[in-house]
């Protein structure tokens, strides 16, 4: 998450620090502290590098970061916000419209265009955990509808220029137990969420995919999550999420 600090106000904070230890020896004098160069040069260096690891380098719900970002919920907007937990939500495929064109095709019959923009999505639910810290940005994923787990390759949180959401962007690997004939054992896919910090426990975006591309069945759709927990439970996987998401959406 470091590609969202508001680097002009660190870049002040560094020349600050980098004064302070230059000119210790004399601050130390007017506050009547003996402080030696070699002390500063030695130590400030492996301090700055273990505060910087210990605070901002877990991502559990006690680390420190995570700790003080809830005692202080505008560091969420003014520094980068705390994304991790569990979020649950639907997926809107374009697989019934591409079902459609592949039945087309099948049995050499034509179909109407206007037919086609008027398909409607197939529903899903879906459960996805995030753990993020300074440092790192990962993402996992799991389906109601099949025994599939996808993880994030890459991934980079960037910030628009000119609204102040903010997208997470990255690309994912899927593996499926038992794919269908229409499906892959592995695909690789990409997906770009947006993050309002007026709702934020809210994520919302669009997604692709590049599974079974070669017959033209590669699926694209939207997106939308909400947060339900700060970190995952241990004893219930992604797709357990997703399954209890699926029975409140149709009980």
């Amino acid at each position: 998450m470091y590609t969202l600090l508001p680097w002009k106000t660190l870049g002040t904070a560094l020349m600050i620090v980098v004064g302070l230890a230059v000119y210790a020896d004399n601050f130390g004098a007017w506050v009547g502290v003996t402080v030696s160069d070699s002390v500063v040069i030695r130590y400030l260096p492996v301090a700055v590098l273990t505060v910087l690891g210990i605070v901002f380098g877990l991502t559990a719900y006690w680390a420190p970061w995570r700790f003080l970002w809830r005692t202080m919920p505008v560091l969420n907007r003014t520094v980068f916000p705390d994304l991790n937990g569990v979020w649950v939500g639907t997926t809107a495929s374009n697989w019934p419209t591409i079902e459609k064109m592949r039945n087309a095709a099948t049995t050499e019959s034509a179909i109407d265009l206007a037919e086609l923009y008027g398909t409607a999505e197939r529903h899903d639910a879906i459960a996805v955990e995030i753990s993020a810290s300074l440092y790192s940005l990962r993402l996992a994923t799991g389906l109601s509808s099949m025994d599939a787990t996808s993880y994030s390759i890459t991934a980079r949180p960037w910030k628009c220029q000119h609204t102040p959401r903010i997208h997470l962007a990255y690309v994912y690997e899927q593996e499926t137990k038992d794919p269908s004939a229409t499906d892959e054992e592995r695909h690789l896919g990409a997906a770009d969420l947006v993050y309002d910090a007026h709702s934020p426990d809210s994520l919302e975006g669009v997604y692709w995919t590049r599974r079974s591309w070669i017959e033209g069945l590669n699926t694209a759709g939207r997106l939308k999550l909400r947060r339900v927990a700060p970190s995952k439970d241990s004893s219930k996987t992604l797709r357990d999420y997703a399954l209890e998401e699926k029975t409140r959406l149709d009980p």
